[in-house]
């Protein structure tokens, strides 16, 4: 095994091993709700319930969906360490790992699924093949997702990503709307966890608060809609990401959450004030990136869900 190989080896070792410890979070807790959503059923006399099928499945399926990106981006993260002309290469094994995860889980939920009911005549007449159709669906859409989220990286952020230089055409956006960073964000829109949500900067993992996520997240709305990506507290108060007189504790933790792993760790620059109340994300919108579909069915926060639908309408009009 030559260099280039070990050092492949070692970062999709690394990958696992955080690959390992976030699906252990993620699935932490799934007995116990599950439990509760049969308990309810079988209260109710429902245990045979269509909808006792729904409810478990679309529990299991939750957590898987919440589980790939990081699959995806734990890789994507570590192949940093790994020489650029070798790529593309690494970009099919990452697919390939990816995908390997969205049969393996997927073929676990149908099976989990199938065990708990066993061989009851009722599940296997009316809820079996309704949910293999579930199940082969939702692992269709996983894997068309993986391939969308590999190729923004490979045309978005090129061969190297960090510290890479902007065209001229994002250039003469610097020029025009002055923005100060050339820092890089990925979202990838999974459910927080312990009141933290992970994004990536400069492809860092990097921990957020649910509050200052929120608040991320509006800031990446209006950064998307084009021009100079500005907004007003006032606008912030209006659409309920702060509270009235909360402004400046709002902007100054979110800085610092991220400010961990921004190129020259100042926050200032990155989340930048404009002056007479108005304030930005300082870098090109090209630089930001998210999971939208994540993000339209970020689990219990209607107001995540809205500002993905805003999203999506800003992309239709790309």
């Amino acid at each position: 095994m030559n260099d280039k190989e070990n050092k492949l080896k070692e970062a999709f070792e690394l990958s696992d091993l955080l690959y390992s410890k976030r699906k252990d979070e993620i699935m932490s807790g799934l007995k116990e709700k599950l439990s509760e959503i049969t308990e309810e059923f079988i209260g109710a006399g429902g245990f045979f319930d269509s909808r006792h099928v729904e409810f478990l499945l679309k529990e299991r399926i939750k957590r898987v969906k919440e589980l790939v990106p990081y699959r995806l981006n734990f890789d994507l993260q570590n192949i940093e360490k790994v020489i650029s002309p070798i790529r593309e290469n690494i970009y099919k094994k990452i697919y390939k790992r990816v995908s390997g995860s969205i049969e393996e889980e997927m073929k676990n939920v149908r099976v989990q699924m199938i065990n708990f009911f066993g061989n009851e005549p009722f599940f296997l007449s009316f809820c079996l093949k309704p949910m293999n159709k579930t199940v082969d669906e939702e692992k269709c859409r996983l894997l068309e997702n993986t391939k969308r989220d590999i190729e923004i990286h490979q045309k978005r952020f090129g061969l190297k990503i960090i510290g890479s230089e902007p065209s001229k055409e994002q250039e003469r956006a610097y020029e025009t709307y002055g923005y100060n960073c050339k820092d890089r964000i990925y979202i990838p829109g999974t459910q927080s966890i312990n009141r933290n949500c992970n994004i990536f900067i400069n492809e860092k993992e990097t921990k957020i608060k649910d509050a200052n996520f929120l608040l991320l997240l509006r800031f990446v709305v209006e950064l998307k809609k084009g021009e100079s990506g500005r907004i007003h507290l006032k606008d912030l108060e209006r659409d309920k990401i702060i509270p009235d007189r909360s402004y400046y504790q709002y902007i100054h933790r979110l800085r610092k959450d991220l400010e961990v792993n921004i190129t020259d760790k100042d926050g200032k620059k990155f989340v930048e004030s404009l002056g007479a109340g108005y304030y930005r994300i300082s870098t090109h919108p090209d630089f930001v990136t998210y999971n939208l579909d994540n993000l339209l069915n970020y689990p219990d926060d209607n107001q995540i869900r809205d500002l993905a639908e805003q999203l999506e309408k800003i992309e239709k009009n790309w």
